[in-house]
């Protein structure tokens, strides 16, 4: 039945057919089968091979790096190493970027061309050495394997970038590498540069690396310390400096570069006070009395210089703010380049955000007031001020929320000067409710083109001059700037909640307590023995 005969052959049946082809079917289905999974079997360790290449050279490049630098720090030495550098090897080349550093303070930039030595693997994954740093870049992700050598001593003050510099082109295998030192080449011509931000731009193939390493190390500027991000070009533009407002919130007044004067017995500062000289005068203060400070306050010059710099580029809304204007948005910066006298009330809403003013002249407060609104608005908005010029107020209310003097209040309003900056309060009923800070770390006030005093601090004209105030006149907040004179009925209250408080400067960053730049290129010939 499974069978029949033709002419002495045996053909099978259809059944049988049918077996015979199910059978060859499941084998070739099996052999196919089993080819792909040797197939991706093998695909599957050729990827785990080159990840395990890929972390013994990222190995060896750190401890390549750890070697360069005790290398770089010492002229007769030279040290060797088993290097791992995979199958494909790596690569020392030279010129693969530049690192432009300055600053205020300098009198010519310091230019110098940086080399790399660089892997590459079959995935795509490369490993680099540049100037002291490692980084690792696979696909889209750069991530910083080693640190770059820049630091930042608080101790003296001084600001360190040792590079170190491949000084040939060569090609590196697996093995024996040697390394010594060939040269150092220091920047002696601009160690003292006392209070002045560092600006340091990368150009380099690495540059996303850098800007990796950067953003975290810069992370409480908010980004800001960052001021150009790589691009095309493959530059990166980094400012190192301060964020936080440097300064003791716990004081009423500071009075840096001389003394305080309260001219009559109803003048009182109700909080402790500081000042370079001495407290003379018939009035009274409440707290801690601390004179002939020591420790003075940096002034604040160069960070308002470079505001309104970016301002003039266009950083900034231009506004005339003495025009009748009535009112300031949250969220804006506005750039008012000619000073101002107020001809109407302002209100500073800060319920979408916060507002910046940048002011290239004196402000007057001498017609009109200023309320800064905070209805609605997140903890810690703020309207900042930086001002160029002078600031006075007569008979006027500069505050938050009408002036009701509420703990935490002055937080939101924060005037911010150079320390020239010469304030004048007139009689009345004057009332400024916020923070004024326009510190001097230098000598007394030299008022010019101004005679905004009648009186003096021994012998001196006071930088703020706050001649009388009515049953009502008072300053809510905290004061640091230079000599002061208080007269009359005049009070001056510390917001206690602004103890222990760091203003931070909005899109941008501080000159650090720097005295000493220290900066060195080191050369180094690197090869297989």
């Amino acid at each position: 039945m499974g069978s029949r005969r033709d002419g002495g052959a045996v053909i099978p049946s259809k059944r049988g057919v049918t077996a015979v082809i199910g059978l060859v079917l499941l084998i070739g289905m099996v052999a196919t089968v089993s080819v792909g999974i040797l197939l991706v079997a093998g695909d599957t360790m050729t990827s785990a091979e080159q990840r395990s290449e890929n972390e013994r050279v990222q190995q060896s490049f750190v401890e390549m790096s750890q070697q360069m630098s005790t290398v770089s720090s010492n002229n007769d030495i030279s040290r060797t190493m088993e290097f791992d550098a995979g199958e494909r090897g790596a690569i020392v080349k030279t010129d693969t970027g530049t690192i432009n550093i300055s600053g205020p303070g300098f009198d010519n930039t310091i230019t110098i061309p940086i080399g790399a030595v660089e892997y590459e693997g079959d995935d795509g994954t490369r490993i680099s050495y540049q100037a002291g740093g490692v980084f690792r870049e696979t696909g889209n992700e750069t991530r910083v394997v080693s640190a770059p050598p820049v630091y930042y001593d608080s101790r003296d003050n001084t600001f360190s970038f040792p590079i170190t510099e491949v000084n040939d082109d060569a090609q590196l295998g697996s093995g024996e590498v040697r390394m010594s030192h060939e040269n150092t080449s220091s920047y002696e011509n601009v160690t003292y540069i006392e209070q002045s931000t560092v600006t340091i731009e990368i150009t380099s193939e690495y540059c996303v690396g850098w800007e990796t390493y950067f953003q975290g190390q810069t992370a409480n500027a908010e980004g800001q310390a960052i001021t150009e991000r790589c691009g095309n070009d493959d530059t990166m533009i980094v400012e190192l400096g301060r964020t936080e407002v440097e300064g003791d919130f716990s004081q009423a007044v500071y009075a840096g570069g001389g003394g305080i004067e309260l001219g009559h017995n109803n003048a009182e500062i109700d909080g402790n006070v500081t000042t370079d000289g001495e407290v003379h005068g018939s009035g009274n203060v409440t707290g801690d009395e601390i004179e002939e400070n020591q420790e003075p306050i940096p002034s604040f010059d160069s960070v308002i210089e470079s505001k309104v710099e970016d301002a003039e580029r266009g950083e900034g809304e231009p506004i005339d703010l003495g025009d009748n204007e009535t009112t300031l948005e949250g969220g804006t910066t506005y750039y008012d380049p000619d000073g101002f006298d107020l001809q109407d009330d302002v209100t500073v809403d800060l319920d979408d955000g916060n507002v910046t003013l940048i002011v290239d002249g004196d402000m007057g407060f001498t017609d009109n007031d200023l309320t800064v609104d905070t209805t609605g608005a997140e903890d810690n908005t703020s309207f900042q001020v930086f001002a160029t010029g002078n600031m006075s107020m007569d008979n006027q209310e500069v505050c938050v929320n009408g002036c009701d003097y509420n703990s935490g209040d002055s937080k939101s309003l924060q005037i911010y000067g150079t320390s020239s900056m010469l304030v004048h309060v007139g009689t009345g009923n004057s009332k400024f409710e916020g923070i004024l800070y326009a510190p001097r770390d230098e000598s007394y006030a030299e008022s010019e083109g101004i005679d905004h005093c009648s009186h003096d601090v021994n012998g001196t004209e006071p930088d703020v001059c706050i001649d009388g105030g009515g049953g009502a006149a008072q300053i809510y907040g905290t004061i640091m700037a230079g000599p002061m004179y208080v007269d009359n009925n005049f009070e001056i209250e510390h917001d206690e909640s602004l103890t222990g408080f760091e203003p931070d400067v909005r899109h941008g960053v501080l000159p650090p307590r720097l005295t000493y730049l220290s900066i060195a290129v080191h050369e180094l010939d690197v090869r297989n023995s």
